[in-house]
């Protein structure tokens, strides 16, 4: 059996990138400058369990439909800040929808983000993922002795069930000379 996730494989954007990320991600390409990463944190509260899928089981991953990068808050007046990241933890619904989103800073690239000085930065990142959409998660269901035709790809399937997921997102702001930027890249930790 195959174990993935339950609520959430984890996306994180964060650290150096070679370019910055569309204010839109456009359908089909979920992993362009995003980079999958499994959680950190093992067992105890809030740890996420994983669902554990059969033979003739995948899983496809929600697809962002609209996900505007976050902005610098209005008023925000540092000429200079270094790479900085801020994560969030977003809780995708069955339907592609955002239930919430919440503050991430247990994660080891995301201390950042217990910084007071940061806090209206972090509100940015916060505010623009709630507005997100997705197309939604899935468990899709093949019958015996058929498999689906990639991972991920559920065409065929006798059966689709949509699932919540948790993603994990870090979003690295930078101003220089009054200059801002949010990136993020393909690191992979």
């Amino acid at each position: 059996m195959v174990q993935l996730l339950r609520c959430g494989f984890v996306l994180l954007l964060a650290g150096c990138a070679t370019r910055p990320v569309a204010d839109e991600a456009p359908a089909g390409s979920y992993n362009i400058g995003r980079q999958l990463l499994a959680p950190e944190q093992k067992g105890g509260a809030g740890a996420i369990e994983p669902y554990v899928l059969g033979a003739t089981e995948t899983f496809r991953m929600p697809e962002p439909q609209h996900a505007p990068s976050p902005t610098l808050p209005p008023g925000y007046e540092r000429q200079t800040l270094l790479p900085t990241t801020l994560c969030v933890r977003v809780i995708v619904m069955a339907d592609g929808s955002v239930e919430r989103v919440e503050p991430l800073r247990g994660h080891a690239r995301c201390s950042a983000g217990a910084e007071q000085e940061h806090a209206s930065l972090l509100q940015a990142a916060l505010e623009a993922t709630a507005r997100w959409t997705f197309l939604p998660a899935a468990i899709c269901r093949f019958a015996p002795g058929r498999g689906a035709p990639a991972p991920g790809n559920c065409s065929g399937a006798t059966g689709v069930e949509a699932v919540p997921v948790t993603l994990l997102y870090g979003f690295t702001f930078e101003v220089e000379q009054g200059r801002a930027r949010v990136r993020s890249s393909s690191d992979l930790h």
